[in-house]
Order: structure tokens, then sequence, then C-alpha cells
């Protein structure tokens, strides 16, 4: 991850969007941007909605790779896979390390809104699971979802918006050079 810009918008498939870095005080990551806007686009390319879920999950202590957040979007997938129907399950996770002494993860998962009204359940699912491997209680934001209409396009700039706070630099870079600080799914963009 090299690119950073402190620019208010980034231009991506030819459609600038707005960023939230405070005003140009923070950069952001473009890499990160774009896997933000890439893997919204693709699933909206299946599904007509698609609910967009923000949550913040933190270590007990610090580990030196990200095997236990990878493992347990795994489990979040066959979940919702299994008690949505769901096909398919977009995501994208930062890794960040600040004034803790463990690394703590900012999550997007992007699902399919036509199986999944309201993430309620969804996310209490989460919260015990999360728990129950040892870890505290996810942090859930105020107005932690929204629900996207593939023809909104307003609402897509507000989602990527809110979204691209995952993508500041703030917070990034503590880690071995071999561990990532940030994934996605790898959902291709279904074809028109």
């Amino acid at each position: 991850m090299k690119r950073e810009t402190f620019a208010d918008v980034v231009e991506l498939s030819g459609v600038s969007y707005g960023i939230n870095n405070g005003g140009g005080k923070h950069s952001c990551y473009v890499e990160i941007l774009r896997a933000i806007h890439d893997q919204l686009e693709a699933m909206l390319s299946y599904h007509g909605k698609v609910l967009v879920l923000r949550l913040d999950l933190h270590l007990d202590g610090f580990s030196s790779d990200n095997h236990e957040l990878s493992r347990f979007i795994e489990k979040i997938k066959r979940r919702y896979q299994e008690h949505y129907r769901g096909k398919r399950m977009g995501y994208v996770w930062v890794r960040e390390l600040e004034r803790a002494k463990q690394q703590h993860y900012h999550l997007a998962l992007y699902l399919d809104a036509n199986k999944i009204q309201h993430p309620a359940k969804l996310i209490n699912w989460i919260e015990q699971r999360w728990q129950s491997r040892g870890h505290p209680k996810p942090f859930t934001p105020k107005s932690c979802f929204s629900v996207i209409n593939r023809k909104n396009d307003c609402g897509k700039q507000v989602v990527f918006k809110r979204l691209s706070y995952l993508a500041k630099t703030r917070g990034k870079g503590y880690r071995d050079e071999n561990v990532n600080d940030y994934s996605s799914s790898r959902i291709k963009a279904k074809d028109k």
C-alpha cells in the first residue's frame, strides 16, 4: 500500500466519491478506497439491493497475524449462507493499532438485502460468537447499516463516504511485513 490521498474526493470507475478525511486533515489509502468501491459495485451487479453493515472487532490481546479475523469471517459467511440463504457475501476489513496494545479491526459486510432486511439478529450472533472466542464485545456504530438500491447513486455516495473512514492511513502499518493491513472479498462484477 503506497498511494495516499489528502483529497476530499477520489475518482473510481469514472465517478467522483467524497472521502471522510476530516476536511483534508487525514490521508487515506487509495487501494482501500478502491476495494470498498469495487466490492460494493460487484455486489450491486448481482443484487438490486445491498445491506452494508459496519462493526468494529477488538482482540483480547495482540496478534502478529490476522488468522483469527479470517476464520471468523468464514464463520459469518457460513451463518449468512445457511441461515439467510445468501449466495455471496462481500466484505472489507482493516487492521489498526493506535494507543491500545492490541490491534482492532474495522469491518464492513455487504449482504443481499432481499435475504436480510435488518441485521439485528446477525449482529447479536456476531457479538455472541466473537465474545465466546474470548474477545471483547464488538462495537456497533450508531446507524451501523444502510440498504442501498442499485440505481440509487446518492445512496452509494453516502455509504462510500462513511466507509472511506476504513481507508485512513492513521493506525496502519504496525505489523510484520508479511501481514496485511486490510483485505476484502474478491467478488467479480457480473457481466452486463
